[in-house]
């Protein structure tokens, strides 16, 4: 959490102020080419950091060295795809300048390469604090090359060069912290057994950063840049408070169920339970607080120059808001071995969602938005269902779990939408007094409706505290 907060706020902090210096079409460019590059990126180790935690083994070994060798050579090889078909992407988006930006985007593909493996160590051994380092400083380097190069007139490009300044100093944080000097062994008998595990964990990101960018790519062509601009722009309170948050624990869940699975599989369904509810009680109360106060959340934080955003983020903060409280399960799959189930998964969905979005984007970006949100419905409860039947996690014990965010999500729409109703006004006064009224509504039907998961919440709170301030110094 505080790598989450240092990073992910530094980031914020830098697009309000990038929001100012760039115009909306220039976003719009940066973000059709990071919509191609994080599918190269999710290919470029086929599934090797996923295997280095999951197999749960300690300090360099073999296959350590094996996995970034491995790893090394298909991210070189993917950048050099990209530097290929780069020109192919003007023709697609209708968008000048995306094939100069993409051929320097591309890079990022071969530096983060350089230390997928260094950082899966520090998450295999649970060793979060340095990893904080790792993370802070790949935030400053970003924000400060990015805000300096746009004050310079860069324009677009300085999203770029901001993003590959950030992925090298990442790399040097990460070489410097684990002392791991790769050695470029590659041995084949241990590469083919590694892949049985990585290339399914390498297709299951591969299919999601499909189903999360396709909206993107379809906005980007059938509406243009300024439109994408907008809607890219939607995504990043949302990101911040709501998604991000359940990605960072999901870097703590999945080592650390992969453990469990390891010294006592009886403890994995009430852990993931556990996750269910309180991941719940996080995303959905703030994302139902988000969807009410969307118009002036947009005009006080962005300017009312992307005022067009606000329907689009109303409908982000649901999807990201589902997402979060489904994603633990997903996390438990990958720890047990069968996260081919979410990749059969998304292989049914993206034809439908394809057809979705497709439709829904001569409505505009805000109906693209909430086509998307019910996709991601459709997709948790197909989850569910299959984490059900083939897991032992019950259907009934996850919506269980869930009740009590219904709960407090009410609370907060009827207080929140109270303000909206009575104080219609784009200025910071009716969404600072949304968001108290949404808070002391949502937490006063919490206590009524769900005071057991009242009382938890708290007990966890003060459990936490309590380790926080006793822990005893590491020895030396």
């Amino acid at each position: 959490m505080v790598a989450f907060v240092a990073t992910r706020g530094l980031s914020f902090l830098s697009v309000l102020v990038l929001a100012r210096l760039l115009a909306p079409n220039q976003f719009g460019l940066v973000a059709a080419v990071l919509v191609v590059l994080g599918l190269l990126e999710l290919g470029s180790d086929l599934g090797m950091k996923a295997s280095v935690i999951y197999e749960q083994e300690r300090g360099i070994t073999e296959r350590v060295q094996t996995a970034f060798s491995l790893g090394m050579m298909i991210s070189i090889g993917l950048t050099g795809l990209g530097l290929l078909v780069a020109p192919l992407l003007s023709d697609f988006f209708r968008m000048d300048d995306v094939t100069g930006l993409f051929r320097l985007a591309v890079l990022n593909v071969a530096l983060t390469g350089l230390g997928n493996v260094h950082d899966a160590l520090l998450l295999r051994d649970l060793a979060f604090r340095p990893r904080i380092v790792t993370e802070v400083v790949r935030g400053l380097v970003r924000a400060a090359v990015s805000i300096a190069l746009a004050l310079a007139g860069f324009g677009a490009a300085s999203l770029v060069w901001g993003m590959l300044a950030g992925t090298f100093a990442w790399d040097v944080a990460l070489w410097w912290l684990t002392r791991f000097v790769p050695a470029l062994r590659f041995n084949l008998d241990i590469a083919r057994s590694m892949l049985s595990y990585g290339l399914a964990a390498s297709a299951l990101d591969a299919l999601a950063a499909i189903t999360t960018r396709l909206d993107a790519a379809i906005i980007g062509r059938v509406l243009g840049e300024r439109a994408l601009g907008l809607y890219s722009i939607a995504f990043r309170l949302p990101e911040l408070i709501i998604q991000s948050v359940a990605w960072n624990v999901s870097l703590v869940v999945f080592p650390a169920l992969s453990r469990q699975r390891v010294l006592d599989r009886e403890e994995l369904t009430p852990a993931t339970l556990a996750l269910v509810r309180y991941q719940a009680l996080y995303a959905m109360p703030l994302a139902a607080g988000m969807a009410v106060l969307a118009p002036p959340l947009v005009a006080v934080l962005f300017s009312s120059k992307w005022d067009g955003a606000a329907g689009v983020l109303a409908a982000v903060s649901v999807m990201t808001a589902i997402g979060a409280t489904v994603h633990p399960l997903g996390d438990l799959l990958k720890a047990v071995g069968k996260q081919w189930i979410m990749v059969v998964l998304n292989v049914a969905m993206i034809p439908a969602m394809i057809v979705v979005i497709a439709a829904a984007a001569s409505a505009g970006i805000v109906a693209v938005g909430w086509a998307r949100a019910g996709s991601v419905a459709v997709f948790a409860l197909a989850m569910v269902g299959l984490t059900s039947r083939l897991v032992g996690v019950r259907a009934a014990g996850v919506a269980r779990a869930v009740l009590p965010a219904l709960a407090a999500s009410a609370g907060v729409v009827l207080g929140a939408g109270a303000v909206r109703l009575a104080w219609p006004g784009l200025s910071i006064g009716p969404l600072l007094a949304g968001t108290a009224a949404g808070a002391v509504t949502g937490t006063v039907l919490l206590r009524l409706l769900a005071p057991a998961a009242f009382r938890g919440a708290l007990a966890q709170l003060s459990a936490v505290a309590r380790r926080r301030t006793s822990r005893p110094a590491a020895p030396a």
